[in-house]
């Protein structure tokens, strides 16, 4: 294209006033659309829920509990929705750290793994209840998604 500053035109039958009409169509939508950003961002919620399901069938009488974990961070690990679930008061739970490794459950809701019956605390999750699959991660690892089941199963290794 040819630029012609006399005659006001940018070749093609361009005016300049058309694109100057143009670019700030542009500039009013960025800031219709950074407006529109800054308030889906004060407005958007961004922390999960977890859903955590404790069963132990070993002992007698079988023991089952289930609660929703809600107002995680994004990011927080299963050992942080744990510590947040504490908090509210659903759930209690200790265990050992590994430099590691992390956190090794060992107790939950005051029942005690005994490692000299080769029992340990497994973590299964999933988005499906009926389909929990083991964790290839342990609680300081594991990071659930929004809405994710995590069931803590007292079960032998032997």
């Amino acid at each position: 294209a040819v630029v012609s500053t006399q005659s006001g035109h940018y070749g093609r039958g361009f005016r300049a006033s058309t694109i100057f009409v143009g670019l700030r169509f542009i500039r009013e939508t960025m800031k219709l659309f950074g407006v529109f950003l800054v308030v889906f961002y004060v407005g958007a919620s961004f922390s999960k829920d977890v859903h955590i399901i404790i069963e132990d069938v070993i002992h007698q009488p079988p023991y089952h509990k289930t609660f929703t974990a809600g107002g995680n961070s994004e990011s927080a690990v299963l050992e942080e929705v744990m510590n947040n679930a504490v908090s509210a008061g659903n759930m209690t739970y200790d265990g050992t750290r590994h430099e590691k490794w992390g956190l090794y459950i060992t107790t939950i809701d005051g029942i005690k793994a005994d490692e000299s019956k080769f029992q340990y605390w497994q973590i299964l999750h999933g988005m499906d209840v009926k389909n929990l699959k083991p964790s290839q991660y342990g609680a300081s690892s594991l990071v659930p998604k929004d809405n994710e089941f995590v069931k803590f199963f007292l079960k032998h290794w032997k």
